[in-house]
Formats: C-alpha cells, structure tokens, sequence
C-alpha cells in the first residue's frame, strides 16, 4: 500500500465518526508508539523523554452541574520520565489502539463495550514540554478539530494542615487551595516524594494520590502505579500527525463555549454533516457543511442529532471555571 493510502486510512482512524451527547465530549488518540513509526514514518514521530514511573488515577466526573446524578467515570494516566511528564485518557488511549491494530488486520473495527457511565475526557498535557516551566495542552472538541495551547506551569497556593488520610497504604497529608475557579482538597505523600498530581495539580513536597473540588464535581483518585525499570515507555509528540490550532488558553475556551452553546452550526462550518432525526431515529432533515474541500476529497464525516436538542445548549461543566 503507498505511503500516502496508508497516511490517508490512519487519518481515517482518527476520525471516527464524533456523536453529540449531553455526556461529554470524546477525543481520539492514535497511540500504539510501533504503529505510528510505521504508517506515518520516523520523521512523524518525536520522543519527548522516556517515562520511569507510570501512575493510574481513577476518575470520576459530572459532565452536567444541573444533573448531579449523572456521574461518569474515566481512568487517567500520568507517566513521569526525567524532563516530561504526559497526563491523558487510558481508556482514549485503548480505543484508539484497538482501532489501530484492526487497521492493520485489515479488519473492520467495532466500538469498544463499556458500562454507559464510561466516557474518556479529550486533552493531552505535557507538562515540560516544548521547556522547563511550560506545558503544552491539546484539547479536542471534536475528531476534526484538535486545539494546542502553551501555558505556563502554575500550582495553587496551597495550605496544609496536619489532616490524615491513606491512599493505597500509603501516609497523606491534606492541603487545599483555589485553582481556576475551583477550590481543591487534594491528598500527597511525601512518602513518594514527587511534585507531580492528578490533571494540571502538582506543587507539592509529594506525589497527589487524591483530589476533589469541594463540590465533588470532579475527584482523581490513585489506583496503582509502577516504576519501569526493564521497559520504559516512550513519552511521544506525534509532530506530522497533529494538526491542531495554535492558540491561546482564552481563545481555546472562547472556541468551546462557542461549541456547547451553538454545537450544531459549530459542527456544520467544522465539516461535519448533520442528520436531523426524531426520537425514533427517523430522518428528518440532513444539513450538508459549507465547507467543500472535503467533498472535493471524498471525504465525508456526520452524525446525528435529536430534532428536540438541535437549538439547544449542550450541558457543560468544565474542569475550569476559570
């Protein structure tokens, strides 16, 4: 198969048909480090550092403030090496792996079963990277529309107090403190001695092992971890498969509130075709994008929405409120 058909069906992959929930949004994360040097070549991909630790957080989430009992969860991944540190969505991750090896089979690829409270958040951070006292996020809005920010390393102004918890047998010290409009209760260790956390949180004398918002919105909490001694894994920066917007944090936030409060025009100019349909699943109208150049690729990409939900605002709670 020629370089640029195997370019086009690994972009495929990517692609994967995005669905308009009032869950939350979905990302997608071509990930198996072998499959990306093959189809995309060496000159694609980039290794930022090698991880020594891996760390496993559980998350627990309420995409919709107004309905409190909706609650989904997600399991993180925080790989520390020497210089970088990557924080994503395991179960992202898998998914995206899963579709890989299938491509490489040659075999068609069926959705991953999980429970339906199941849902991987969409954003990338590597902390240290593109250097030491920055980090590079990547947030995904929808498949065809990956944003990149670059923004200072910042902590909360913690306090601590001598509260005691144990997260996985080992000692924690409590510490709160206020972080992009959310006031945190977080639980380190100094017995692993890391200034490393959950999410965006660290500037601690220890690892994090749990953290919550004093709303419970949001709470990340240690499952295990592993030090890769023999098989380290290879922090990487998919440098020709990104195509995302350089922006700014503010402009990345502008960008999706724009898509929770008007998501069907959004996914219209992002070149996505829309499928009306009643609560039956009839068809009752099919929008076509504006945007042309993806027909003149014979590309195409829709999805459908409930006639009831087309005008109205996606629910949204965003880990920052700030």
């Amino acid at each position: 198969m020629k370089k640029g058909v195997c370019y086009f069906f690994l972009l495929f992959l990517w692609i994967i048909v995005f669905v308009c929930t009032v869950k939350a949004q979905s990302s997608r994360y071509v990930s198996q480090y072998d499959n990306l040097r093959k189809y995309l070549g060496k000159d694609h991909i980039e290794t930022l550092d090698s991880a020594r630790m891996k760390i496993i957080y559980s998350l627990r989430y309420i995409p919709d403030s107004t309905n409190p009992k909706n609650v989904l969860r997600d399991k993180k991944v925080l790989l520390i090496g020497d210089k970088i540190k990557h924080f994503y969505s395991a179960y992202v991750r898998q998914a995206d792996s899963a579709l890989t090896a299938d491509f490489n089979k040659g075999k068609k690829s069926a959705p991953i079963k999980r429970a339906p409270d199941v849902l991987g958040e969409g954003y990338d951070i590597y902390i240290g990277y593109p250097d030491a006292g920055n980090q590079m996020v990547l947030e995904y809005i929808t498949d065809l529309s990956t944003y990149g920010y670059k923004e200072n390393i910042e902590f909360p102004k913690w306090t601590i107090d001598d509260s005691a918890y144990v997260v996985l047998g080992y000692p924690c010290q409590k510490a709160t403190g206020r972080f992009r409009g959310r006031d945190w209760i977080v639980w380190f260790s100094t017995a692993i001695p890391l200034n490393a956390g959950p999410w965006k949180l660290g500037g601690l004398p220890g690892l994090i092992l749990k953290a919550s918002d004093s709303r419970g919105h949001y709470v990340f909490e240690c499952i295990g971890f592993e030090q890769l001694k023999k098989k380290k894994e290879p922090i990487i920066w998919k440098k020709g498969a990104y195509h995302y917007t350089k922006c700014t944090r503010e402009e990345y936030r502008k960008a999706q509130n724009r898509f929770y409060d008007d998501h069907v025009n959004v996914l219209l100019s992002m070149g996505w075709n829309i499928n009306v349909v009643d609560d039956n699943g009839n068809s009752l109208e099919h929008i076509n994008t504006p945007d042309k150049s993806f027909e003149e690729r014979h590309i195409s990409w829709g999805t459908t929405v409930n006639a009831a939900d087309r005008y109205k605002k996606l629910p949204y709670n965003p880990i920052e409120l700030e």
